[in-house]
């Protein structure tokens, strides 16, 4: 089987859940026994490229594309009033990435295009006029309407909110119509599943939910020790996405002045790339902004308490995968553990209002043995059912399967 992969973003330096989820399935083709060939193509952000020389894939072939996509005004005003499609999408759509996916084609010979994301689901039609007979399978990282319309209700700007919904309301009719362009649609979550169902019911025999995975070690790491009533926290997330800076400031203003009022004798690292100068005013004796981190180990290793205050968000947050692989237990809002947690398992301690979230760091902090239970609750779910390789081998035994199918109705009809 030859497999030729396609995703909108290079996926090195491996520090947030988007690089995370393609990168996993990077090295899990390139690694499968069935897979002969896999090649993989992507475009670059330009300010990412200094990460291309840094990362080493094996024993894939890749072909980079570097491309500038911020998000400047000029462009979105434009976007806003002349066109009809959703600005995040199409400006992702460039010819020269195109050419090189359609050489990257007529060079492998693919049974099998993964679009990572809907992002690439642009060049959908391409890969159907060049390849009609590999399997198009498009991987959704989330339901990418669903971010924008919570990010519309939680905009105090009434202007904002109003050009937000607009593009949420594109996204959607997009992602509804670009459901159909592919023979399998995975789904990351149930709840993301149903809201492709819901948008476009004629899919629905096409959707399988396959989650994000994790690298999983093979025991569950040691606990730190803690030092009297000291507590140490840990934030980490990629700081050039909007949701994370939301939630971020909801738990700097809303829920470290209630920890400060109770006295809790903690220590907060926040820990991700490109992060916003706003939050580096944050650092004070109780809290430590580190931007980004080379090697995050010593950090994690340290932690007692992970906090993932996420308030707008769909799909699947990796890094709680991450995390539970890791050993740290964490609290998180129901948006960040939305398709992991739902409160009948005892693997996140889940909490939504400020002082709730407060309450739930403080009382984890005192009681050492209720963060043993949850880290080996999660520990035992992560590695039941997330590993890239195990993942993968269902993945490429349904490929097979699909392909079978498809070349047994070939021969039928000639």
């Amino acid at each position: 089987m030859n497999i030729l992969q396609i995703a909108h973003r290079l996926p090195w330096p491996p520090v947030d859940g988007g690089n995370k989820g393609v990168l996993g399935f990077v090295e899990a083709y390139g690694q499968h026994p069935d897979v002969d060939h896999h090649a993989f193509v992507c475009m670059c952000r330009f300010e990412d490229e200094r990460w291309i020389a840094e990362w080493k894939p094996e024993p894939s072939h890749v072909t980079v594309e570097v491309i500038d996509a911020r998000n400047s005004i000029p462009r979105f005003i434009a976007n806003t009033l002349f066109s009809r499609e959703p600005f995040n999408m199409v400006k992702y759509n460039r010819e020269s990435f195109a050419a090189k996916v359609e050489k990257e084609i007529s060079t492998c010979t693919p049974d099998v295009v993964h679009f990572d994301g809907l992002h690439t689901a642009a060049y959908a039609p391409l890969v159907a006029r060049t390849a009609p007979r590999a399997l198009r399978v498009l991987r959704c990282h989330n339901a990418e309407y669903m971010i924008l319309e919570r990010l519309a209700e939680s905009e105090a700007n009434p202007i904002k909110r109003e050009l937000i919904a607009l593009q949420a309301r594109r996204v959607k009719r997009y992602e509804a119509a670009m459901l159909d362009h592919f023979d399998l649609i995975l789904a990351i979550t149930d709840t993301d599943a149903e809201r492709f169902r819901a948008i476009n019911p004629n899919c629905s025999d096409r959707i399988i939910v396959v989650p994000a995975g994790t690298k999983l070690p093979r025991a569950l790491p040691p606990a730190p020790t803690q030092s009297g009533d000291a507590v140490r926290l840990i934030h980490i997330a990629a700081m050039d996405w909007l949701p994370n800076q939301g939630g971020l400031r909801w738990l700097r203003d809303e829920v470290l002045p209630l920890l400060d009022a109770a006295g809790l004798n903690y220590h907060l690292d926040v820990i991700g790339k490109n992060m916003p100068a706003e939050f580096n005013q944050m650092a004070n004796q109780r809290v430590t902004v580190h931007g980004f981190v080379d090697d995050l180990q010593p950090l994690v290793d340290a932690a007692h308490i992970a906090v993932v205050p996420l308030k707008v968000g769909s799909g699947m947050r990796v890094k709680i995968l991450d995390y539970w692989a890791m050993g740290v237990p964490m609290v998180a809002t129901r948006v960040a553990a939305e398709g992991l947690a739902d409160g009948a398992e005892p693997v996140v301690a889940l909490a939504d209002e400020p002082a709730e979230f407060a309450e739930t760091v403080r009382r984890l902090a005192a009681n050492p043995a209720e963060r043993q239970a949850l880290r080996q609750a999660g520990f035992a779910k992560v590695t039941a059912g997330y590993g890239w390789t195990g993942l993968t081998d269902q993945l490429v035994k349904r490929y097979t399967s699909m392909l079978t199918s498809r070349s047994g109705r070939a021969t039928i009809a000639a």
